[in-house]
């Protein structure tokens, strides 16, 4: 019997709703990317410690949405942590930015 994997955007969405439904969730989420601590070019050899984190991270998410989530790559939890934890994010893509404001 073969396991079949759920296509990646449903799994994003399912972490989505899941931070959003409980600000508990999205409060460890961002601690637990606060922890993960990797240089870019570190991603070819992720170091055990930041390996030890992102493997949490992922545990609870699967917890989060009942069990259904491959788990973010490293370079995925860079990624977020790049915008969760750092703020760091475009906002000139943004249709709320305040030039928008009326």
């Amino acid at each position: 019997m073969s396991m079949t994997t759920l296509d990646p955007h449903a799994q994003l969405r399912m972490l989505y709703q899941s931070l959003l439904s409980k600000q508990e969730y999205f409060d460890e989420f961002k601690r637990l990317l606060a922890l993960y601590e990797i240089e870019p070019g570190e991603l070819d050899e992720e170091p055990a410690e930041a390996a030890a984190v992102r493997n949490r991270l992922n545990e609870r998410i699967r917890e989060w949405v009942g069990g259904t989530f491959d788990g973010l790559s490293a370079a995925q939890t860079l990624q977020w942590r790049a915008i969760v934890v750092e703020e760091r994010f475009n906002v000139s893509l943004s249709p709320w930015k305040e030039s928008n404001v009326y």
